[in-house]
């Protein structure tokens, strides 16, 4: 890793309130027109949304991997084209971030924000402000995946849990994963992005199927002599956890003993479970990207304190399906872009 990029990425993330606000004064002077029709509250989210800038920034310089940069802007046009936020309101706090991130660190440093910003803001400008949906032609179960969606948004858990309960002896619980559950989440994502639902109908599908899911363990959850075992867990920090439990799921159904341990798990206590548990694989998920350094410290402890030399260390989630190369960059074994490749590729490195 480039020492220069670590040490720009660095001073980025001593970048704080303060500085969101003084970017927002700038802004407000520059443009008066956006003044009349910022109250306190969309103030206040101009700054927090120039923090995540930074944040999604300062992990891509780090890593230099640019497109992780691009594709957080490429996700921001699509959320904010529902909003009343113009293009041309957030190209112009990209243009006054770079500048003041250049008057304020060395040149060697202010090249490479100046690159990465630049960069990003032509992306920005290049990519489309929609997205289509996950429930495709593709899909083998579309129907049942857009029915269930439907009874999960209209707030009908009830009606959801039933469709998938009569469909389980008739489907294999593991397609019901891939194709159902995984894709409707991609699908609540997307929605959610497009502003067509809330943070609030979110949290109740995602709630809903893990509620769901776990109903569905007596049809695979079966007592039977496993050999190889697998830890499965999000990174300290990382909330996002429903990816990260079909992974556990698929690869018990798949003949493994998984060991699942969900959102935001302390490092200290992953490493005791591996010292416990003796795993052939540790399976880590991360699904922002300004958690990258959380899983690349993690990778690095396993290394050195869990006792286990052998152990095969998998990393998964979105930053990682952008990024070529990242997951070897920091000291990953491997990469799956879902369930059922984890399962292959854990095969093979244990093989």
């Amino acid at each position: 890793m480039n020492s220069i990029n670590s040490e720009t990425a660095e001073k980025l993330k001593l970048y704080s309130y303060s500085f969101a606000n003084n970017l927002l004064e700038k802004h407000l002077t520059m443009s008066p027109a956006m003044g009349q029709k910022y109250g306190e509250r969309q103030k206040h989210h101009y700054i927090e949304d120039t923090i995540f800038h930074l944040s999604y920034l300062s992990e891509a310089i780090r890593n230099n991997q640019p497109v992780l940069f691009n594709e957080y802007l490429s996700w921001a046009k699509i959320f904010f084209a529902n909003l009343p936020v113009t293009e041309e309101e957030i190209i112009t706090n990209l243009e006054l971030l770079r500048d003041e991130i250049a008057a304020g660190i060395p040149s060697e440093m202010s090249n490479i924000t100046d690159q990465f910003i630049n960069n990003g803001i032509d992306h920005f400008k290049k990519s489309a402000a929609g997205i289509t949906s996950f429930i495709t032609d593709k899909n083998p179960l579309k129907e049942i995946a857009a029915q269930y969606l439907y009874y999960l948004i209209e707030g009908d858990r009830k009606s959801a849990y039933e469709l998938i309960m009569s469909m389980v002896r008739e489907i294999p619980v593991r397609d019901l994963y891939l194709y159902v559950f995984q894709i409707t989440q991609k699908e609540t994502g997307r929605l959610w992005q497009t502003g067509e639902i809330t943070v609030a109908h979110e949290h109740f599908i995602t709630g809903a199927t893990q509620l769901i899911m776990a109903q569905l363990y007596p049809y695979f959850m079966v007592p039977s002599a496993k050999k190889n075992k697998i830890i499965v867990s999000c990174v300290e920090g990382e909330l996002h956890e429903i990816g990260a439990r079909m992974v556990a799921d698929i690869f018990e159904m798949e003949g493994w003993n998984s060991y699942y341990f969900g959102a935001n798990t302390p490092a200290g206590s992953l490493i005791s479970s591996i010292r416990t548990y003796r795993p052939e694989v540790v399976a880590i998920s991360a699904t922002m990207t300004f958690n990258i350094s959380a899983v690349a410290r993690l990778i690095e402890d396993i290394k050195k304190h869990s006792g286990s030399d052998g152990i095969k260390i998998l990393v998964g989630g979105y930053p990682f399906l952008l990024a070529a190369g990242l997951w070897s960059d920091i000291g990953a074994d491997g990469f799956a872009a879902d369930a059922m490749q984890a399962v292959e590729l854990a095969g093979e490195l244990i093989n």
